[in-house]
């Protein structure tokens, strides 16, 4: 499934980025991004997602800027908590950082592309995303990983 994002789409994600970067940076929040990518453009990216996996599954998108770290991204229908995770990478792995929590999250969603357009690859539990056998480094420190040939196919909102 492939969701795009219109020009006010786009609009509106640069201005939430723009103000979660600000507003984290500043309360001193780390950003846990696995990339060489600027901190802004892994804010923007991670909220063009959400919005794009929002619009896809007929859900709202948290457009809260409070300072943020861990948690879950998404409540989806039967308040299951969903973490929406983008790569630019079409080969892209699903991650996570090593302090994330089996609580933290019911279900990962790895979304693939770069704003305004991303494909749904799939997604995981937590008990299948977290745990040590899936525990991999790709020069950025140990990481939680899953190949997108061992995701479930995404076929509508949790």
């Amino acid at each position: 499934m492939t969701v795009t994002l219109d020009s006010s789409e786009v609009a509106m994600a640069q201005v939430l980025a723009t103000m979660r970067h600000n507003c984290t940076r500043m309360a001193g929040v780390k950003n846990a991004r696995m990339g060489s990518q600027s901190d802004y453009v892994t804010e923007l990216e991670g909220m063009a997602s959400e919005m794009a996996f929002c619009k896809a599954c007929n859900l709202f998108p948290d457009m809260t800027i409070a300072p943020r770290s861990g948690g879950h991204d998404v409540e989806g229908r039967n308040g299951t908590k969903i973490d929406v995770k983008a790569t630019k990478y079409q080969q892209g792995h699903l991650l996570a950082t090593m302090k994330k929590k089996r609580t933290d999250a019911d279900y990962y969603v790895l979304l693939v592309g770069e704003c305004p357009t991303y494909r749904i690859a799939g997604y995981a539990s937590a008990d299948d995303l977290l745990s040590e056998k899936n525990i991999t480094d790709f020069g950025h420190g140990a990481t939680y990983a899953l190949p997108q040939s061992e995701l479930q196919t995404y076929k509508g909102s949790k």
